[in-house]
């Protein structure tokens, strides 16, 4: 656990397929080509879907709004795009996308700080298979982008020496599967008895139950658990 925090973690870099193989993944800060490929090609497949959670969202808004208020509260904003490698020439595929804010008080202890996941959002799998230019066949599709986007939160806190604690808000939409999911990946459930750091109140919901967070213990083992994929 002290050589995980102290010498820092590895992003993933492949993903399991249906097929048994492995494919090659660049985990890299998101840029605006990233942000309007997925506007234009991704959510449209998202929006149809009405038991996704992410369904209508507008990532050319979230992101300028999370940069721009994250950059004003201190709160060291932080964008990261889940790619697939589609050639040998380094063309990638975004797969999902991961918005923080690097600096927050953590949930679990007020006086310590940890990352906030803000937004995260992975492809559907006819996003990934209808690409004209880079097709990828059923069997190719990248499985558990659900862990290694949250992963990807995990890794950036244990790199910025917030000992990989985490937190986020479990949308309602999502009901109380979503956060049942977050649990099977090992963050624990914030009791709605507890207060919620001092933080600007218009930007976060109150505690209701639904805010879940890693601590440096569980965000170890959760870390762990995909050595082998890094």
């Amino acid at each position: 656990m002290f050589f995980r925090r102290m010498r820092g973690v590895r992003f993933v870099n492949r993903a399991p397929t249906k097929s048994g193989q492995y494919l090659t993944l660049r985990i890299t800060p998101m840029t605006v080509p990233h942000v309007l490929w997925w506007h234009s090609h991704v959510q449209p497949i998202i929006d149809r879907d009405p038991s996704r959670v992410d369904r209508d969202w507008n990532w050319l808004l979230y992101v300028s709004f999370a940069t721009v208020a994250s950059g004003l509260l201190a709160r060291q904003p932080a964008a990261y795009t889940v790619a697939i490698v589609a050639n040998e020439k380094g063309a990638i595929i975004p797969c999902a996308l991961v918005q923080l804010m690097g600096r927050f008080p953590a949930l679990d202890n007020h006086s310590k700080t940890g990352a906030f996941v803000w937004f995260l959002s992975t492809a559907p799998d006819e996003a990934l298979t209808s690409i004209s230019e880079y097709p990828i066949s059923d069997d190719r599709v990248p499985k558990r982008l659900g862990r290694i986007a949250l992963d990807v939160a995990i890794t950036h806190s244990l790199n910025e020496r917030r000992n990989g604690r985490v937190a986020l808000y479990a949308d309602e939409k999502g009901g109380e599967a979503l956060v049942d999911w977050y649990r099977r990946c090992g963050m624990e459930v914030l009791s709605p008895n507890i207060r919620l750091p001092r933080v600007p109140r218009r930007l976060f919901k109150p505690s209701d139950g639904r805010y879940c967070y890693f601590s440096p213990r569980k965000a170890i083992e959760a870390s762990r658990a995909l050595d082998s994929l890094r």
